[in-house]
């Protein structure tokens, strides 16, 4: 009971977290918005910006499901990837940010039983922009 009540402190807390970054997006600080999804990468998830371009999505998932998170954790995950793919300007490296967020997608989908209708549009309109990405 007392490590569930934990993780959904944490769960809130990078919640609220992850407001505060769109809420400076949408007051054009991105360099605080970055700075603060690269130290919550760093501190929570143990990743960085680099090691997520550098790295397939298949090893990429595959670590995560190595150290065993929550449902709930991939989730927030997701969530802080595809916000910092909207905030990259370079299109190759938005194209692999939200690739690996559709891979926690599919994870979430097939081993966790987690289907939420969010993620299903956000998967889609992410599957759209990568299709016009790789048409141009």
């Amino acid at each position: 009971m007392l490590k569930r009540d934990s993780l959904t402190a944490q769960m809130q807390q990078l919640s609220h977290t992850l407001a505060k970054v769109k809420r400076l997006i949408e007051e054009r600080q991105d360099a605080q918005a970055l700075s603060t999804l690269q130290e919550v990468l760093g501190e929570y998830f143990g990743t960085s910006i680099t090691d997520l371009l550098e790295t397939p999505a298949n090893v990429f998932i595959q670590r995560f499901k190595k150290e065993g998170l929550k449902p709930e954790e991939l989730g927030l995950l997701a969530d802080f990837l595809d916000v910092l793919g909207t905030l990259n300007g370079d299109s190759k490296e938005r194209c692999t940010i939200w690739e690996k967020v559709v891979v926690i997608y599919d994870t979430l989908e097939q081993e966790h039983k987690v289907v939420s209708f969010a993620h299903i549009a956000r998967r889609s309109a992410i599957l759209a922009q990568l299709d016009g990405e790789s048409q141009s």
